[in-house]
């Protein structure tokens, strides 16, 4: 049979395969993450900011939690080598007042930055007594600035908001937030808080998995985190329409069965109640659809792509999508030495 013909069988294999999985759920729930997770919060004192700040509540985040609040002044700062320049111009009334206002602009913003970041600080302390919490003001371009300071601190996680304009930092989707997304070496999570969410009530998340190795990443990730009891995760794969395949139709299927019963039984084993999800359709989309049908809590999404019949959870298409334009919180997760 060509792979055509396996292709239009997708209905039929999707019957099949697509069934809750409950038999082998753990009596055990909530499983303590065995490390400490190291989590960078990029905050600026706006509306989205602080919805990031009560979505902790919904993430899953263990108990030994270690959080640092960066808090980044986007400000321009007079060059360190002033005195080198020609003496006519320091001498000049106009260039003096400049880097004099210049300096107390900087001096104001890190000031700023210092008092929203210690407010951000308390909040998380009085909300999570176990975690342990610093802070810490930086100045420069935002993005830069969060994405060098998780490196060097080895963040496992960078949690920043999905959109605001605020003075300081500047942390909203499409500029800074998407490019730490894009360019951070860790995982990723924009933050929404739902409309009405219920803190105690169970987590539904959505797996956006493939074939690619990515999908064992964003199952380990769901599965370490601490979730409310009667947590559920619906594992989506979206078939889609290509002309060319490198594997035959029939051969990922079977590899991606294997992959997902895999997922199915470790997620049972941190006590999550998992589901399959086969849609026939572009990936994004079926992704954007189910959660807004699902009313889910947050999306799981990888780095990494695939070729072939599986579309591809990958960032700068599917990836890139989904956390621009889904209705709840979005992580892109990667594979970090951590």
């Amino acid at each position: 049979m060509s792979d055509g013909c396996q292709f239009f069988k997708f209905k039929e294999i999707a019957r099949k395969r697509c069934q809750p999985a409950d038999a082998k759920r753990a009596r055990v729930l909530n499983l303590r993450r065995t490390n400490n997770m190291k989590v960078l919060i990029g905050y600026d004192g706006s509306e989205s900011a602080e919805k990031a700040l009560d979505e902790l509540n919904r993430a899953g985040l263990p108990v030994d939690t270690e959080i640092l609040v960066v808090a980044v002044g986007s400000i321009w700062m007079p060059p360190t080598d002033i005195g080198n320049f020609p003496a006519e111009v320091l001498a000049s009334r106009r260039v003096a007042a400049t880097m004099a206002q210049l300096q107390t602009q900087a001096a104001q913003a890190l000031k700023h930055a210092e008092e929203i970041s210690n407010k951000a600080a308390a909040q998380i302390k009085s909300d999570f007594p176990d975690w342990r919490v610093q802070t810490e003001c930086m100045s420069g371009d935002a993005a830069s600035a969060l994405i060098k300071r998780a490196s060097d601190w080895q963040s496992d996680l960078i949690i920043v908001g999905s959109q605001n304009r605020s003075a300081v930092g500047r942390l909203f989707l499409g500029s800074v937030s998407k490019k730490v997304v894009a360019e951070a070496g860790c995982s990723v999570r924009v933050a929404r808080s739902l409309i009405n969410a219920d803190n105690l009530a169970p987590q539904r998340i959505i797996a956006g998995i493939d074939n690619s190795d990515s999908a064992n990443s964003i199952i380990e990730a769901i599965a370490e985190r601490n979730w409310t009891t009667g947590g559920e995760v619906l594992l989506l794969t979206a078939i889609g329409a290509a002309a060319e395949y490198s594997t035959p139709v029939s051969e990922q299927l079977v590899t991606l069965d294997n992959k997902q019963q895999a997922a199915l039984e470790r997620l049972a084993e941190s006590g999550l109640k998992a589901s399959l999800s086969l849609k026939l359709g572009e990936a994004k989309r079926e992704l954007l659809l189910e959660a807004e049908k699902w009313k889910a809590d947050c999306i799981f999404v990888g780095t990494r792509n695939i070729q072939g019949v599986l579309d591809r959870f990958l960032l700068g298409s599917v990836s890139s999508g989904v956390v621009s334009d889904a209705p709840c919180s979005v992580e892109v997760v990667r594979a970090t030495a951590n």
